[in-house]
């Protein structure tokens, strides 16, 4: 799909989120908002079995709080995700006192056959095509979801339309609704997101941390 046309292809740059923009990058906290993009990249280059524990993450994080995602892959860990029976870790997942422990068990184990085909994804010159993939073929990940492990793995050309994205966009066009389903609708609001990004000389990916810090004062993934 083409990118949609928007009024005023400096909308971000004439708010006032821009300046807050520049407050940022002018202070230390662009030290740190750097250095987890720098992750970000180098994560891109790791081990399917690696990746996979990141694609858990993001399952995890589906309708909970990215503290929730992260306290929780570290109580289950790679070797969990890799082998655990689906019996056990959504009993493990229950003694973690995550809440969606019954479908993501399932989810996480459903999604293991598709673990030797991540490296393939996360460096595809596609990220489109690779989020596509991934929508298609694992339970629990949404265009959003999608968008976010691409993102932590070193993929910055997709945007990461959580409700906090979101709520931004609306505040600098109150005609841009909240919702982001179906698809097509994540796609139009996306690439509004990329005429801001652009506007910048920046990537969808790479604007959404900065724009995340600013909602909500927290550097996590």
């Amino acid at each position: 799909m083409e990118p949609v046309s928007v009024s005023g292809q400096n909308i971000f740059k004439e708010s006032s989120f821009y300046s807050k923009l520049r407050a940022i990058q002018e202070s230390e906290v662009r030290d740190v908002l750097e250095s987890r993009l720098e992750d970000f990249r180098r994560m891109r280059f790791s081990d399917a079995e690696t990746l996979f524990g990141e694609l858990c993450f993001c399952i995890l994080t589906a309708n909970t709080s990215a503290e929730m995602g992260i306290r929780t892959q570290m109580g289950i860990g790679i070797e969990g995700f890799l082998k655990l029976p689906e019996k056990r870790l959504r009993d493990r997942l229950h003694e973690l006192q995550y809440r969606f422990y019954n479908v993501r068990s399932r989810f996480i184990v459903k999604a293991r056959p598709f673990i030797d085909e991540l490296p393939g994804l996360v460096r595809s010159t596609d990220p489109m095509e690779a989020r596509e993939f991934l929508v298609k073929n694992v339970d629990g990940i949404s265009y959003k979801e999608a968008s976010h492990f691409l993102r932590n793995v070193g993929v910055f050309d997709l945007a990461i339309l959580d409700k906090h994205i979101v709520r931004i966009m609306n505040q600098l066009d109150p005609s841009i609704d909240m919702k982001v389903t179906p698809a097509f609708r994540y796609i139009q609001k996306e690439n509004i997101f990329k005429t801001y990004s652009d506007s910048l000389g920046m990537k969808p990916g790479e604007l959404d941390l900065y724009l995340w810090y600013m909602a909500t004062g927290k550097i996590i993934k």
